[in-house]
């Protein structure tokens, strides 16, 4: 358990996140988006923190996250290639 600010959160499990990562392809295979791309970061910390809220279902996420008035386009591009080291990856990076 990870302990922040006096709220204790459980630790993701490695089925939350393989499910997390599925939820997350999906969507940024419906906005041909990459994974990488920092609209993709910032929809997989919103996953997360819906996930931390207790919905934990992969449909009702699915259904969020279609729902989320987002602008692709209005997020700065970066252009695919390797990761550097001060990249943060969300959910395993590039390949996972």
């Amino acid at each position: 358990m990870i302990q922040h600010s006096g709220i204790t959160k459980p630790a993701l499990q490695p089925d939350d996140v393989a499910m997390l990562k599925t939820v997350l392809r999906q969507w940024c295979q419906e906005k041909s988006c990459d994974i990488c791309s920092p609209a993709a970061q910032h929809v997989a910390r919103e996953l997360v923190s819906w996930f931390e809220c207790g919905i934990r279902d992969q449909h009702k996420l699915s259904g969020l996250m279609r729902h989320m008035h987002l602008e692709v386009r209005s997020f700065p591009h970066r252009p695919v290639g390797p990761r550097r080291a001060s990249q943060p990856a969300l959910f395993g990076g590039y390949n996972d």
